[in-house]
């Protein structure tokens, strides 16, 4: 079965494979070389490191090591037991090993954590009027959801999922965590599928549903997923984390992101969400090395955004290739060990994969949620002289002062939509629509304050595009969430 299992993956996702061996590897503000470790000496020689490696011999050997793998998949022979119900007999398949990546950036790649699908986790109850608690990727899978909520997030929650993980590959930035370390458990038990855990998805959905008007079920959008970080952030303090919601555009206020992190005399780390539209249908071509530049600098924390129908986190590029975790492989619930220390291997290794994933940076979806780290006065700096000396077409602006009100919609010449369509004033004490479980109750988040709405993803996981509503339909599929 695990063959198989690895088949259908190898057809329907192959692994990256590192064919430009001239352009660096980026991940989260490190550069790393794209030429591949030398092979180990035979065992029966003395052991001899080359001194260099040319690219045209990196190339040659790469070459040769691919056709290798090609011609050992497709002349691989069927084990006689091994045979499907029609009698047909199933290859087997070469174990996948990421030979033409780096060994430090997969190391870099298997150091993060990685948030996906879980299943049989404690309820999520389910709002009257929400969505249905069966969908057609549920269906397909097999995988039925309790009539009274949810257990599973399969087909609804991959948004939620690249919130968790760049919040916290963000922690791990922050307290500088080693993997396998007791800190590293630590941290992974915040994000375990219970609501005991601080950063749970029933936390994160629950805000959702309070500030932002998503029912449980309900794909998030990059202005839902950041909301709830800043919810679920100031309420737990451990951390030691605070959140800034830029405004539309790309916008950040001194004068704002100073009242949130405590200013120079009291500066708490605080992580800078940027919601931003940057483009229609695809990301308009001016804005990519932008979108490299905020992989690129140290505050980097990476993106929440995706291609279309999917969502994805975002960590690193190659030229115009972009590295991403794919939420969307159901893993069994991830469970809240108040000892965390007593997490297994295999729950640890749950939230890690190695595996190197990218995407053309012309096939991703243009609605995104980027996000920086600041650490104290002197990242904040660092922070703004990069951003304002970075030669090419901006999408971040920085200013002074935040404005009185709304500058209403916002069309660049470009020829893109920007962020600041249909934005409306509202009170921040937003009442759930229908009727809630008792688990939902309502709270009251402030007074009346300017919209920081972005466009949702244009398309939703399995079977989620069938439970959107007519009017995010209407009003350009921007979130409705109290900031």
């Amino acid at each position: 079965m695990d063959n198989i299992q690895r088949f259908v993956n190898y057809l329907l996702d192959p692994e990256a494979v590192n064919t430009d061996l001239k352009s660096p590897l980026w991940s989260l503000g490190i550069e790393y070389s794209p030429i591949p470790d030398p092979p180990p000496p035979p065992s029966s020689r003395p052991l001899a490191v080359p001194q260099h490696i040319t690219v045209a011999s990196a190339q040659s050997k790469l070459s040769s090591y691919l056709a290798n793998a090609s011609n050992a998949l497709r002349k691989s022979s069927p084990s006689p037991e091994r045979a499907n119900p029609d009698g047909q007999a199933i290859p087997e398949v070469p174990e996948l090993v990421p030979m033409s990546w780096p060994s430090a950036f997969v190391e870099n790649i298997g150091s993060k954590l990685y948030m996906t699908y879980r299943t049989d986790f404690p309820l999520i109850p389910r709002t009257s009027n929400g969505p249905s608690f069966i969908t057609v990727g549920s269906l397909l899978r097999g995988q039925i959801n309790d009539k009274a909520g949810f257990t599973s997030d399969v087909g609804w929650g991959c948004m939620v999922r690249s919130a968790q993980t760049l919040l916290a590959n963000t922690l791990i930035a922050l307290h500088n965590t080693q993997p396998g370390s007791t800190e590293e458990k630590n941290i992974i038990s915040w994000f375990a599928d219970d609501p005991q855990a601080p950063f749970s998805i029933q936390n994160l959905v629950h805000h959702g549903w309070i500030a932002c008007g998503k029912h449980p079920g309900e794909w998030f959008g990059p202005s839902a997923a950041a909301r709830c970080m800043q919810i679920t952030c100031s309420k737990f303090k451990d951390p030691n984390l605070l959140v800034y919601i830029g405004g539309d555009a790309g916008d950040v206020y001194e004068d704002s992101f100073m009242r949130v992190s405590g200013g120079p005399d009291d500066f708490k780390p605080t992580l800078v969400l940027l919601g931003i539209r940057l483009g229609i249908e695809k990301i308009t071509p001016v804005y990519h090395e932008a979108l490299k530049f905020c992989l690129r600098i140290p505050q980097a924390v990476g993106i929440a955004g995706g291609r279309p129908s999917s969502s994805h986190y975002f960590f690193g590029y190659q030229n115009s290739n972009f590295f991403y975790f794919d939420p969307h492989y159901p893993r069994k619930a991830l469970p809240y060990r108040a000892d965390y220390e007593s997490y297994t291997d295999d729950e640890v290794a749950s939230v890690h994969t190695r595996r190197v994933r990218s995407i053309k940076v012309e096939d991703m979806d243009p609605s995104m949620l980027i996000g920086f780290l600041i650490r104290n006065m002197d990242d904040w700096k660092d922070w703004i002289s990069r951003v304002e000396s970075f030669q090419g077409r901006k999408f971040i602006h920085i200013s002074k002062s935040e404005p009185m009100f709304g500058q209403g919609n916002s069309i660049n010449t470009d020829g893109y939509v920007d962020l600041g369509l249909n934005r409306r004033r509202r009170s921040l004490s937003v009442e759930p629509a229908g009727n809630v479980s008792e688990d939902f109750e309502h709270i009251a988040l402030g007074d009346d304050d300017d919209d920081n709405g972005v466009q949702e993803l244009e398309s939703e996981d399995d079977g989620e595009q069938d439970r959107k509503s007519q009017e995010d339909e209407d009003d350009l599929d921007f979130d409705k969430c109290a900031t």
